[in-house]
């Protein structure tokens, strides 16, 4: 409440519109039978992307190619820059 914690709320799931939600059974998650209710056929954006939530503190991210192969590679540090302990 005052802010000397930081309390998270992290969503264990994605959240899709409803009109991307209301096409299929809440139930039918099946991939194989054409297109579903997965990420893997949803080509919006969501509401809220799994793992959104709320944090007190500020994040940094920097990344750097180290390598370009047939693939590409990356490294990126994450440092939290603000005052409050976060995760």
């Amino acid at each position: 409440l005052f802010g000397r914690e930081n309390r998270r709320g992290k969503l264990p799931m994605t959240m899709y519109p409803h009109s991307f939600v209301s096409e299929k059974a809440m139930a039918d998650y099946d991939m194989s039978s054409g297109v579903g209710r997965t990420y893997r056929y949803y080509t919006g954006a969501p509401l809220f992307p799994f793992g959104w939530g709320l944090s007190l503190t500020t994040f940094s991210m920097s990344c750097a190619q180290v390598a370009r192969t047939t693939t590409q590679r990356y490294e990126c540090t994450v440092q939290n820059v603000g005052a409050v302990d976060g995760d």
